[in-house]
Formats: C-alpha cells, sequence, structure tokens
C-alpha cells in the first residue's frame, strides 16, 4: 500500500509523529505521537491546502509516498453520526488506537470529502519500521487554480 503525505520540505522526511505530539490533531490530543496519511496525493494536498495558501504549499511543501507491506492489518473504527462534527470524539478514538498499540494503521474517513480516507499511523508501533519513505516529489498546483482561491479569499 501506498499513502501520501504532504509537509514542509525541511520535515518532509520525518516520520517521529513530532508535529502531531507538539500540537495535536484532528485524531490525536497534544503529547500522543501519531502521523497523519492520505489514500491518495489529491487528499493529501487537499488536507493541507485548507489550512495554507496554495503559493505557498507550492513554495514550501512536498509529496512524499509512504509504503506500506501490504500484510499490514488495518483497524477501521466504527464512528457516530456525525463524528467529524466533534473534535475531541475523533481525538479520544485516535488516542484510543495508539494507547492500545494494536495496530500500526488506522483508516479514518477525511472530514474534508465524503468517500476518501486518511490513514493514521503510530510510530511507536512494533512494526514501523517496516514502512519506507520514498523520495520527496515537488508539489506546484497549476497558477490558475492558485488564482482562483485567492479571488474566492478577496
Amino acid at each position: 500500500m501506498i499513502l501520501y503525505r504532504c509537509s514542509l520540505n525541511k520535515w518532509s522526511k520525518d516520520l517521529s509523529g513530532e508535529g502531531a505530539f507538539l500540537y495535536g490533531g484532528r485524531w490525536n490530543t497534544k503529547g500522543h505521537r501519531m502521523i497523519y496519511a492520505s489514500e491518495n496525493n489529491l487528499l493529501a494536498a487537499l488536507e493541507v491546502a485548507i489550512r495554507i495558501p496554495l503559493a505557498k504549499i507550492s513554495s514550501d511543501y512536498t509529496m512524499v509516498s509512504i509504503h506500506i507491506p501490504d500484510d499490514m492489518e488495518i483497524f477501521t473504527p466504527k464512528l457516530v453520526k456525525n463524528w467529524n462534527m466533534n473534535k475531541k470524539l475523533s481525538q479520544l478514538v485516535g488516542d484510543h488506537f495508539l494507547f492500545e498499540n494494536k495496530f500500526l494503521l488506522m483508516k479514518v474517513p477525511s472530514a474534508l470529502m465524503s468517500n476518501t480516507f486518511n490513514y493514521l499511523i503510530n510510530p511507536l508501533h512494533k512494526d514501523f519500521n517496516k514502512i519506507k519513505v520514498g523520495k520527496n516529489q515537488p508539489l506546484v498546483f497549476d497558477e490558475r487554480l492558485i488564482k482562483m482561491m485567492r479571488h474566492q479569499n478577496e
């Protein structure tokens, strides 16, 4: 399985979960290491673009592939309706996933777009060393898209 992660160039090879540890996220509270990845590169870029202007992403960010062995078991939590409206609930689910430490991966729906999925990686799991990071790929958005986004924000 190949997952994708969009990050600042300087952190592109870092799979420590340090950012999630320091700041928390949708699926974890501060103090818990977690790596956020997406099922495809477009969703990975979209997950970042919701917070950061596209022009900045094009200049400072890169796309990295994360190669996961195909035999890894994936945990898919049962989520309540409207789970995406309650960040504390999703953080509880993610923290529990990390605490149990039974699975390397947890598959969760994207809050941004229906029928797409993100994967949460537990960097403290015993099989974490089986993950391989691919080479960085430039992340460049078409100027037409950048202009359109700028125009909508004015």
